[in-house]
């Protein structure tokens, strides 16, 4: 680990691809964490269409409303990091698989 450090360090050109493909995952996770609250925002919505639809009533306090979205960041959350554990780990395996 440390020579792959020092390398980059010592040349700008090594370092320069280190950030460009760090920038190239970073811009990817917030790709999918954006997509991932597009999905939950479009899944609360059908929530509540179903809940209009069946004639149910709608959670109206504020507790049950923050309760439930705390539920979805959570979910939301815990996808995040496992696509992002999957991701990581899926480049480190390519980046020290070819050394």
């Amino acid at each position: 680990m440390e020579t792959i450090i020092d390398q980059l360090t010592e040349n700008p050109v090594y370092l320069a691809v280190a950030v460009v493909l760090a920038l190239i995952i970073l811009f990817g996770v917030i790709k999918k964490l954006i997509k991932l609250v597009i999905v939950g925002a479009a899944i609360f919505v059908l929530y509540i269409a179903y809940m209009v639809w069946t004639g149910k009533e709608i959670p109206k306090s504020i507790h049950d409303v923050k309760q439930t979205i705390q539920e979805t960041v959570e979910k939301t959350k815990d996808k995040g990091e496992q696509i992002l554990e999957k991701k990581v780990g899926e480049k480190l395996d390519r980046i020290f698989d070819k050394e």
